[in-house]
């Protein structure tokens, strides 16, 4: 290769790695006189040329918080309360002022303490005295591990590998902060020390064409950088909507598409719209407080009309278009009783409540709050979609006609019905679709049609077609996630992942 070939800035930084074949970043940049952007772009034309190899090494620089500082001048909290016990012993409020901790502090001394064996809380006279053992007595001796990895961190010196379990417990403890560099070497190459033999001639090189070489002239004499249009650049991550965002206004277009008006939900529902409205009895399981969460303010929600709640109670309490109802008796404080929003059907019906004649075409999107257990398919709070339609002679066949066109539009070709049970749908049924990854069938939506029992009390003689999709599943399909919570994590390189978003692409 020829040096004419290398641009000025190429030569410059080739040039700085004559005598010390390793060299850092930092030690071109200083040999050199040019930025880090350019000895960063210079060093990677180099690369590509063969000429010099780009060595980056990883290592973690751990830092001491606010917190941590304190500690290290004050001492830990389990330090000072041992260093109290040896004074004497006593109860817990004494010993505490006598160490000069605040209760947060305390707290924290003596759960270390007792699970270090340091300290012993026997009961003496109805108080809970505190007293040390003999590992602590031992402890007053030396160091803890923590306290000689927060002495080294705080004198900078590099930790040694043995301690990074310490690091660990005190990053927990909010008392150091963990943080990733990335040091960087560029390496001369054979084939660039022969290009350092034959000799560099360095001399001014144009980058940018300004208003000034060009008034002068100088660009007539001066030598022109080329433009290399294969040269590998930084990458550039624009903003992007999240992927769970991506999917759910993918839902939103469809649906308004086909004529659906969006409505929205509460966060906090009555009792009578999330459960009395829907047909579902005062004392069902689903309002146990493994479901629904109830708030404490405010203490009660207003009600609608007395006629529509007399309507509600009588088809819970004896029945209407021939139900025998639930046959207990219905309480109005139960329905005055705020929960937040465990389905969005509540928001649906309250709807239908204002429109009871045709015809009826809303849909609702919004979050739901259980109290579920949070695992790899359950969250607390997550996604619903609702959706009804309220026309004259509307019947099975027509709310499966609405399904097969939204999951179509979705993406999903292979689309199967199964007979269902839901509280408030007859009859009622689960839509499936076949997941080509996994190779089998799952469930994505509940439908039906809703009961008698739910819209006589609300004034409706018109037949109401009604589903719901759990967002959650169907987005968690939509781009191949395994567990739910990922929806939710901060990392940064899934997010910013280019077949994530081209997995998404695909259905729109």
């Amino acid at each position: 290769m020829k040096t004419a070939e290398l641009g000025a800035n190429e030569k410059l930084v080739l040039a700085s790695l004559s005598e010390e074949k390793i060299s850092l970043i930092q030690d071109v940049i200083r040999r050199t006189g040019l930025n880090q952007a350019t000895v960063m772009r210079a060093a990677l034309e180099l690369k590509e040329r063969g000429l010099i190899e780009i060595i980056e090494e990883r290592r973690e620089k751990v830092k001491l918080t606010e917190e941590g500082m304190k500690y290290l001048t004050a001492g830990l909290p389990e330090r000072r309360l041992l260093q109290a016990l040896e004074k004497r012993e006593g109860p817990i409020e004494e010993i505490r002022e006598l160490a000069g901790m605040n209760e947060q502090e305390m707290n924290i001394a003596l759960a270390w303490c007792r699970r270090k064996n340091w300290i012993e809380m026997p009961e003496i006279d109805g108080k809970r005295i505190l007293r040390l053992t003999p590992e602590g007595r031992s402890a007053l001796l030396t160091k803890s591990p923590e306290e000689e990895a927060l002495e080294a961190i705080g004198r900078g010196e590099i930790l040694k590998p043995e301690m990074k379990e310490i690091v660990v417990i005190l990053e927990r403890r909010g008392l150091v902060e963990v943080e990733e560099e990335i040091e960087r070497k560029l390496k001369i190459l054979p084939a660039g020390e022969e290009i350092i033999k034959t000799g560099v001639e360095i001399g001014e090189e144009i980058s940018e064409l300004t208003k000034e070489i060009i008034v002068t002239g100088r660009w007539k004499t001066a030598k022109l950088k080329k433009y290399n249009v294969l040269a590998p650049v930084a990458d550039i991550f624009p903003a992007k909507i999240h992927p769970q965002q991506r999917v759910i206004e993918e839902i939103r277009r469809i649906l308004l598409g086909m004529g659906f008006v969006e409505i929205k939900a509460r966060i906090v529902e009555s009792e009578f719209w999330n459960f009395d409205a829907l047909f579902q009895p005062q004392d069902h399981p689903a309002r146990d407080i493994h479901d629904s969460l109830w708030v404490k303010k405010p203490e009660k929600t207003m009600l609608p009309s007395e006629e529509l709640v007399r309507r509600v109670a009588k088809s819970h309490e004896k029945g209407v278009a021939g139900s025998r109802g639930w046959g207990y008796k219905f309480n109005p404080e139960i329905s005055r009783r705020p929960v937040l929003c465990s389905q969005t059907t509540a928001a649906t019906v309250r709807y239908l409540a204002s429109k009871p004649k045709p015809p009826v075409k809303v849909f609702c999107i919004d979050r739901v709050y259980r109290h579920e257990k949070i695992d790899y398919k359950h969250l607390a709070e997550f996604y619903q979609c609702e959706g009804i339609v309220m026309e004259r002679g509307m019947n099975l066949r027509n709310m499966l006609g609405y399904l097969k066109e939204i999951l179509n539009a979705l993406g999903f070709e292979k689309i199967k019905f199964m007979p269902s049970y839901f509280p408030y749908t007859e009859p009622s049924v689960q839509a499936l679709v076949y997941h080509e990854p996994k190779g089998e069938w799952l469930e994505v939506l509940g439908a039906g049609m809703f009961r008698p029992e739910l819209l006589r009390p609300l004034g409706i003689r018109y037949p109401v077609l009604a589903w719901g999709i759990g967002l959650s599943r169907l987005i968690m399909l939509k781009i191949g996630l395994e567990d739910i919570r990922d929806l939710f994590k901060n990392d940064l390189a899934w997010l910013r992942s280019g077949a994530l978003y081209q997995a998404l692409s695909e259905g729109d």
